[in-house]
């Protein structure tokens, strides 16, 4: 019986017939119908089926009874794999300089000067060498390596499960730690409050029944005074003695009014717990860990203080972050798509409070605060996006105007008369310094180390973070003033690549400036009447529009106006706008209006 691909030996179809190999090998004597001049084999017809059906032997010669041979002789081994340039031909030929496996048409081709070994000559020792053993053994390696791998891998489904579990569990064992001690922080105010209240009530129940007592006291002085108005001597002895007595009451009165004196206290937010509400990476943050698949347990074990790790790249080490924090007024949304609903107003002033406010800026701080600039009050005020509320402010020495973020959690504020102010923004608002400035400030931005200020009467300045002026610009060569009321300007883009815009409340235009004040270009439209503020969210500008109760967006690309809300959105004197996508808001404050008009917004 033959072996495939090896010699067949005579068996028992040499005896008179021949007999389909295939099923020889499985015990079954059926009579040979067909004969495969490739694969040297005898076939039945229902394997010689199978063979014509399979891809690998589909294109092989078979001869029919009357045309194969009758017999099974000793056949060598024949070359018989196809060649995949020429699928006609079989592989006969190896080219040792290309290391190529060739037919008779690869040969003539492509390989006419290599010298080139006829397989059926070189293979006959080839089990025998060392090449053949190597790739034996290669495989064998290669068993042991897959085998290992796939341990590592089912070891390390267990370990990436416990890892899981074990960040989960030290996470919410740090959480119940915070809250124990916000729960034992809030217990120990709640015991403070209702301590400072029994204080007050016991004291005020004290006080009642000296007041009683005098009250009773006086009325008896009364009712004397009442009964000798007919008896004029005994009238005059009751009234001197009535004054005596009453002076006596009203050392008691003061003496009691004296101890009346309850506690005034008020709840204040932990400036630290304000910054942890604040920040995007509260209670901590989760860092990647990139090892090798089978050091996984490893790494797992070792971190152990917080949910922490490294990133193993080449043999160094690269700590990475999960979080990060939000850029401040990196809008990509088109605001020209927006719809924007009405919701509810926040109040600016309190119901005693008979001065309106001038809310001339505004400025997202991290988290949902806002802040906003009251130039008549002469305050800055803090409000909370998230409750609509105002929850703080802080007197400024002069007339607050326009505001910008400078690096450190601060920021600058512009104070007409009196210079710029800096600001603590990290946790409670607090002052900081201030930097004297010549004239009348108004709009102001920061770049790069720099301030950009411009003045009330036409100027526009570049100054070091002392006030010292760098660079500035109010005239043209022909002594033009370039500038008539430049109220606000807003900085967009990096670098030396990096455009100022003014807006101009007189001239009613929107001027665009290079970093070192070369003017570039002027907008103008029909709408801009009496500019306010401009905002850059993205690559747009929000402008504020006093004069024709509009707000309109200039598209930096398209140089495109539109406007973005008016009468419809009941939009009256606007002063400043701003648009929160974190919180889907957009914000408007109005000259002669007392609160903080907020929209929702949907696409």
């Amino acid at each position: 019986m033959e072996v495939p691909g090896k010699k067949l030996q005579a068996g028992p179809s040499t005896a008179g017939t021949t007999y389909c190999q295939p099923c020889e090998q499985d015990d079954e004597i059926l009579p040979a119908e067909l004969y495969c001049t490739v694969c040297k084999e005898f076939f039945c017809s229902n394997c010689a089926r199978v063979h014509r059906k399979q891809k690998i032997s589909r294109s092989h010669p078979l001869l029919n009874k009357s045309d194969m041979p009758t017999t099974i002789s000793v056949i060598e081994d024949e070359c018989t794999e196809l060649c995949e340039i020429h699928p006609k031909e079989v592989i006969k030929y190896f080219c040792p300089t290309h290391h190529t496996l060739n037919c008779g048409h690869c040969v003539v081709h492509n390989h006419r000067t290599c010298y080139v070994d006829v397989i059926s000559d070189v293979s006959k020792a080839f089990k025998d060498g060392q090449e053949y053993g190597d790739v034996i053994k290669a495989i064998a390696r290669l068993f042991e390596n897959i085998d290992s791998c796939a341990s590592d891998v089912e070891n390390n489904v267990e370990a990436v499960a416990k890892l899981g579990e074990n960040e989960i569990y030290k996470l919410r064992r740090y959480r119940e730690e915070v809250n124990k001690y916000f729960e034992e922080r809030e217990q120990a105010l709640f015991k403070l409050t209702e301590k400072m209240k029994t204080k007050d009530e016991e004291l005020l129940r004290s006080l009642k029944p000296k007041y009683t007592n005098l009250k009773s006291k006086l009325e008896e002085i009364n009712v004397k005074l009442e009964g000798q108005k007919n008896n004029m001597i005994q009238l005059f002895i009751e009234t001197k003695r009535a004054k005596k007595l009453l002076e006596v009451l009203q050392n008691d009165l003061a003496d009691i009014n004296k101890e009346h004196v309850i506690d005034h206290y008020e709840f204040r937010k932990d400036p630290a717990t304000e910054r942890l509400i604040a920040s995007d990476t509260g209670l901590g943050t989760l860092k990647n860990i990139v090892t090798e698949p089978h050091k996984v347990a490893t790494a797992s074990a070792e971190s152990d203080h917080g949910i922490v790790g490294l990133t193993l790249q080449g043999g160094g080490q690269m700590e990475t972050m999960a979080t990060a924090e939000p850029t401040v007024n990196q809008v990509t949304v088109d605001l020209t798509i927006l719809r924007f609903t009405p919701a509810k107003n926040i109040p600016m002033t309190s119901p005693i409070d008979n001065k309106n406010c001038y809310l001339s800026s505004m400025l997202h701080l991290a988290g949902s605060r806002l802040l906003l600039a009251d130039f008549s009050k002469k305050n800055i005020k803090v409000v909370d996006m998230q409750t609509n509320s105002l929850v703080f402010q802080i007197s400024v020495p002069g007339q607050p105007w326009d505001m910008c973020h400078l690096p450190g959690d601060r920021v600058a504020v512009s104070m007409t008369v009196k210079g710029i102010q800096f600001m603590e923004t990290g946790g409670q608002l607090a002052m900081g310094d201030r930097i004297e400035v010549d004239g009348d400030c108004r709009g102001i931005a920061y770049h790069e180390d720099m301030l950009i200020v411009s003045d009330y009467y036409g100027k526009v300045a570049v100054l070091d973070m002392n006030g010292n002026a760098m660079r500035q610009i109010e005239r043209d060569g022909n002594g033009t003033e370039l500038f008539k009321c430049p109220f606000y300007l807003t900085v967009v883009g990096e670098g030396s690549t990096a455009f100022i815009y003014i807006s101009d409340r007189v001239r009613n235009t929107i001027t665009k400036l290079d970093i070192n004040l070369n003017i570039l270009k002027t907008f103008q439209d029909p709408a801009l009447k009496s500019l306010r503020s401009i905002t850059a969210l993205g690559d747009q500008l929000l402008i504020c529009c006093n004069g024709s109760n509009t707000n309109m967006i200039l598209d930096l690309f398209t140089v495109q106006m539109t406007q973005l809300m008016g009468k419809k959105e009941a939009i009256r004197n606007p002063l400043c706008a701003f648009y929160c996508p974190q919180q889907n808001k957009l914000l408007v404050t109005e000259e002669g209006n007392n609160v903080l008009k907020v929209y929702n917004t949907i696409e």
